[in-house]
């Protein structure tokens, strides 16, 4: 029995519980690098000099059954200001309900403007978003490809803004701006989004751009360099991130990308848990999927050892959670070991010791949003994002075991609804299976919290807390629009919206 036990505390501490605890050590530690970096270079811009000669620049708006937003984003594409003669915008609609006939029409009304747009249909939807932005670039006559998915909202100064930058830089592949909010104040669940997105834009975008390491376009509301995209392969549907992917070939080509702070583009943030967890488990798997592709050849580049360390903590950002979760799963098993091995107990000592760095989402958000200039009273919704985050680690673990056996499925977009007040249920985004690995999760922490208190185990106690009210609170909320519906299969007013998935 003694020898089974041996192998136990063998297997746990030197194949998941010290490697475990190694990644987070990084982690942790390149958030407070990062968000120190961020901070010393938060006054540092992209040179921009003004343009002599202005260039063709094609604006894709890449559409799939966006009924809601599809003739606002059409609408602004058309208001951007740059000459006529210089610009063309391709609506690349792979609809397959009545957004088709909305495009059809408002495409029609601005060319009766004089406005160059073209309304595109590929007989199929081959590569999803990928084959549709290749598809356009093989039409596209501009040197330069504006991108902006149909939630977003770009300020008619957008190309002005940043077009400059890319072209006065050679070697620059793309140029990212800052993602804004339409509807930041609609709801908790839209609140901490915020706060995500914040923290992403206003930190590591800022730190990996003027750090000189590489980083992502974010798939919308940016410019790329038509000849970075041709060398680099082109668009590809490899991943469920055709971004991400791009944006590292082109890196490993030699090719840099731009941010730019101090320019936005507002755009809508998915108002209902499930279409939230569908966006995560769709980067979260992207990501995986472009690290399996792209970490050899990373690691094969010509690139300074730190760099490629950076780039690998970029790729497998969306590992944490699992591992944070594999290590509550593993407590209860080194309790039982620790009563007939005490002196296996010092892994909870190396664990405890890394506490301070638990600190490091927390001061990484909130840092993020005094670099945006935000009022403080979103810094304690910082508190409630980092709940919920840990509320998700199921949703990841799910997306990311599926990029690591290599199961591919639909791209399945987050549907958005323009704040309108129409009946929502067309795309509406229903709660699966997935959400009992939620509730059982909820249900696994609650114990540990249990076991760890009678212990006197307390970072354990905490953290075990947070994560079993942040997926209790996230497989609830899945699943409230449904639960509403069978209660009240006639609801009254003040429900109307809970059964419609606002």
């Amino acid at each position: 029995m003694a020898g089974i036990l041996s192998s136990i505390v063998t297997v746990l501490l030197i194949v998941i519980y010290i490697p475990a605890l190694m990644l987070l050590f990084i982690y942790s530690a390149n958030l407070y690098y990062m968000t120190i970096l961020a901070w010393w270079r938060r006054k540092q811009r992209p040179r921009s000099v003004e343009l002599t000669e202005l260039p063709m620049i094609t604006v894709q708006l890449p559409l799939y059954n966006e009924r809601f937003v599809s003739q606002r984003i059409i609408d602004a594409a058309a208001k951007l200001d740059w000459p006529a003669d210089k610009m063309e915008i391709q609506v690349l609609d792979d609809s397959t309900d009545d957004t088709a006939q909305l495009v059809a029409d408002t495409v029609r009304r601005w060319k009766a403007q004089g406005i160059n747009i073209e309304h595109i249909r590929r007989p199929d939807r081959t590569g999803y978003k990928a084959g549709a932005l290749a598809y356009g670039l093989e039409l596209a006559k501009g040197e330069y490809i504006a991108i902006f998915d149909a939630d977003f909202v770009p300020e008619s100064n957008f190309l002005r803004e940043m077009l400059p930058s890319i072209v006065n830089d050679p070697a620059a592949a793309f140029v990212q701006a800052r993602w804004e909010h339409l509807n930041r104040r609609e709801s908790w669940l839209t609140e901490i989004q915020a706060i995500a997105i914040d923290g992403h834009f206003g930190i590591e975008q800022q730190a990996r751009c003027f750090g000189g390491f590489a980083f992502n376009f974010n798939g919308t509301a940016g410019i790329w360099r038509r000849a970075a995209i041709i060398n680099a392969g082109g668009w590809r549907a490899t991943t469920l991130t055709e971004d991400l992917d791009l944006s590292y070939r082109t890196w490993l080509k030699g090719w840099r990308g731009l941010y730019q702070m101090n320019v936005n583009a507002p755009a809508e943030l998915p108002p209902t848990m499930p279409a939230f967890k569908r966006q995560q488990a769709r980067w979260a798997q992207g990501s995986i999927e472009s690290a399996r592709m792209l970490l050899g050849p990373v690691w094969r580049s010509n690139y300074t050892g730190f760099v490629k360390l950076q780039a690998t903590i970029h790729l497998l950002g969306y590992l944490i959670n699992p591992i944070m979760a594999l290590l509550a799963l593993t407590y209860p098993i080194m309790l039982l070991v620790i009563q007939h091995f005490p002196q296996s107990e010092s892994a909870f000592k190396i664990y405890s010791s890394l506490g301070p760095l638990t600190f490091a989402p927390t001061v990484f958000f909130v840092v993020s949003q005094l670099l945006l200039n935000r009022n403080w009273k979103h810094i304690p919704s910082v508190l409630l994002f980092q709940i919920v985050s840990t509320g998700l680690a199921m949703n990841t673990m799910r997306a990311t075991l599926k990029a690591f056996i290599g199961q591919r499925g639909e791209f399945l977009r987050t549907p958005k609804w323009g704040g309108s007040a129409v009946p929502k249920g067309q795309y509406r985004v229903r709660a699966d299976i997935g959400v009992m690995t939620d509730l059982v999760w909820a249900l696994l922490c609650f114990l540990i919290v249990a076991l760890s208190y009678l212990h006197g185990h307390i970072f354990m106690t905490l953290y075990a807390l947070i994560s079993a009210l942040g997926a209790l609170w996230v497989g609830l909320w899945t699943l409230w629009p449904d639960l509403i519906g069978v209660l009240f299969p006639n609801p009254p007013p003040v429900l109307q919206s809970k059964v419609q998935g606002v």
